[in-house]
């Protein structure tokens, strides 16, 4: 579990709850139990393994500079300061999704990326990738309710 002793006991864990719960169903047809067993501490470590490789670290993204806020030249200081205070609770709330929804919508609204890239990046198909930004999307705009714009 790639030198983590925490990770190895959680996937110990996770192995002896399947292998109790599944025990009484094989028991009479098992031959070798601790094949059978080792089996299952394998299946568990290999799927240990996938969910980890899901989420990226960002980073390992690409750098993207960093996001201007978009100002009116004829904009009054007032109305600056407060389109500069929304896209900070915007940065906020997007900051706050869970990072597989989050990464997705970031490479693709914040980095211009395309699905194509994002799912390459991510190893993730272009329907998935679709649905993770079409879900933190959702949970942005809800989340944004009581922001209203009066600009």
């Amino acid at each position: 579990m790639s030198g983590n002793p925490a990770d190895a006991e959680d996937a110990l864990n996770t192995a002896m709850l399947r292998a109790f719960h599944g025990f009484s169903a094989q028991a009479g047809v098992l031959a070798n139990e601790k094949a059978w067993l080792s089996r299952i501490l394998h299946n568990v470590c290999m799927d240990f393994h996938r969910e980890r490789q899901r989420f990226v670290e960002p980073a390992d993204l690409p750098d993207a500079e960093p996001l201007a806020t978009p100002v009116q030249e004829d904009a009054l200081p007032d109305e600056v300061l407060m389109e500069r205070e929304r896209a900070r609770e915007i940065r906020t709330r997007i900051h706050a999704l869970p990072l597989n929804l989050r990464m997705p919508l970031e490479m693709r609204f914040l980095r211009g990326m395309s699905y194509a890239d994002i799912a390459t990046h991510l190893q993730l198909t272009n329907c998935n990738v679709r649905k993770r930004i079409q879900l933190a999307y959702g949970l942005l705009r809800s989340s944004m309710a009581d922001m209203r714009y009066t600009g």
